[in-house]
């Protein structure tokens, strides 16, 4: 016998008690549960990844936007951006890791789980053939315990029955009042009770001799089902310990050739920061060193004077020149185009700051103009005749400057598909969903597009009975 062994102290919690190998078959069921719970483990890291990526990349976004539009220049800008070209790589990087959880990892243990565990009617199929076996090894020694169990409990009654009578004929023999006759009764009775006692432990004794020569063939069917479990578990625990060495090498990203090039090209581009060249491209290009037209003596010449009067008369100021004498502004919408619903904010917004420009250009050339939208002009050059008033397209010098709103092109114009209104489009690649409000995709796939790029690079579509969210440069139109 081991140490271990002898360390071991029986219990009436044994697993060789009756029914007390209900656990190990538990321990089964345990297993499938287990399986659950590290593909909920892997889901949930696999979305922090994801939410790590996506937050990154709306960093580097908003920071790049303010390095177009910031004072930083020059090589140091260039290392700005060099740490928001680390965030996007490492974005990337981050997206691979979530994308291998769930596509590797995840697919890995719901295939092994559903090829391992068998749903039966109320438990699994590979519970109810242990526990079947388990029943099977126990049922004979059961019999022969529940056997022992009885004979024990005679003996033992008649043993206090023999007592009892003894202590009675003991009492007896020193009370004058018991008549020979009550003591001749009790003193055969004491024999009988002894003699019971004698037949209770006799069969007490074979029953537990019996039970004991059963013992090892009682071990020997148990040990054979507990050893089917104990391979069954060992099975489940190799398979986690090599689902968690591949969850381990999703996660480590330093061995990644990639993550070590995102910092050596980042150390890169801090080192060729130069103070030097970006003050010399100041000085050149806003400092001291810019070029300048001095001022210097000019002789007077009368062709310098036309010059000069042709740059001074303005719009009105000649009598060759056209005056806005009267302006006219047209209701909103009224021949302009039907711009499709569909059209982005970015659009709308383009459109109205070229006419607010268009106007400002009208403006600083007229002191009359009041709006920038159907003009009429008169003309002047000969003051006796009449004014009359002609078209802008016929007189208007400005005429080039006013932008029109695009029209909305065939592939943009809202159509019926699906029951939905909208532009029909292509799917150009997969696309596996991350968040619910997703759509997914496959290559080919023709559906509803109901509204255009945000600012994330994201559309919404209408696709096989839901809308949702898709990247835009997934698709193309149709």
């Amino acid at each position: 016998m081991s140490l271990n062994e002898d360390l071991v102290q029986a219990s009436n919690d044994s697993f060789w008690e009756i029914g007390k190998y209900s656990r190990t078959v538990k321990r089964i069921d345990n297993g499938k549960a287990l399986c659950d719970s590290l593909r909920q483990l892997i889901q949930q890291r696999s979305e922090i990844e994801t939410s790590y990526a996506k937050s990154l990349t709306n960093w580097s976004k908003k920071w790049n936007e303010f390095l177009d539009r910031g004072n930083e220049y020059g090589t140091i800008q260039a290392g700005w951006r060099g740490m928001l070209q680390e965030a996007d790589s490492l974005s990337e990087l981050h997206s691979l890791v979530s994308e291998n959880l769930m596509n590797k990892d995840y697919v890995n243990i719901k295939a092994w789980q559903k090829e391992n565990y068998h749903k039966s009617m109320m438990h699994f199929k590979e519970t109810k053939e242990l526990e079947e076996g388990f029943k099977k090894a126990q049922k004979p020694w059961e019999k022969k315990y529940t056997k022992l169990m009885a004979a024990k409990k005679d003996y033992h009654a008649a043993c206090r029955s023999e007592k009892s009578t003894a202590n009675q004929e003991n009492n007896a023999r020193g009370d004058s009042a018991v008549s020979p006759d009550q003591l001749k009764k009790i003193q055969e009775k004491l024999r009988k009770c002894q003699q019971e006692v004698e037949t209770t432990k006799e069969k007490y004794e074979a029953c537990l001799n019996d039970l004991n020569s059963y013992n090892a063939k009682y071990i020997e069917d148990m040990n054979e089902v507990f050893q089917k479990c104990q391979d069954f578990e060992k099975t489940r625990i190799e398979f986690f310990k090599k689902t968690m060495f591949e969850i381990h090498q999703h996660l480590d990203l330093s061995v990644d050739p990639r993550f070590s090039q995102v910092y050596s090209s980042l150390h890169s581009t801090i080192g060729q920061i130069d103070s030097d060249k970006d003050l010399r491209w100041w000085s050149t290009n806003h400092g001291a060193d810019m070029a300048m037209n001095w001022p210097t003596f000019e002789e007077y010449s009368p062709e310098l004077q036309n010059i000069s009067k042709k740059k001074d008369s303005g719009i009105g100021g000649g009598s060759d020149g056209i005056t806005i004498t009267s302006i006219r502004h047209k209701p909103d919408g009224l021949d302009a185009p039907q711009s499709s619903p569909y059209n982005s904010k970015r659009q709308v917004s383009t459109t109205e700051s070229q006419r607010s420009s268009s106007g400002s250009n009208i403006q600083q050339q007229s002191s009359t103009l009041r709006s920038y939208t159907n003009y009429t002009y008169f003309s002047h050059k000969e003051p006796e005749r009449k004014e009359e008033p002609v078209s802008m397209e016929e007189s208007n010098p400005f005429a080039d400057d006013i932008d029109e709103p695009p029209s909305p092109s065939p592939e943009d114009s809202p159509r019926q598909m699906n029951g939905k209104e909208g532009v029909p489009v292509r799917a150009l690649y997969d696309y596996v969903v991350t968040e619910e409000d997703e759509l997914p995709l496959k290559a080919g796939d023709v559906f509803v597009k109901l509204s255009e790029e945000d600012e994330l690079g994201w559309c919404k579509g209408y696709k096989d009975g839901r809308e949702g969210l898709y990247p835009a440069n997934y698709v193309e139109p149709v």
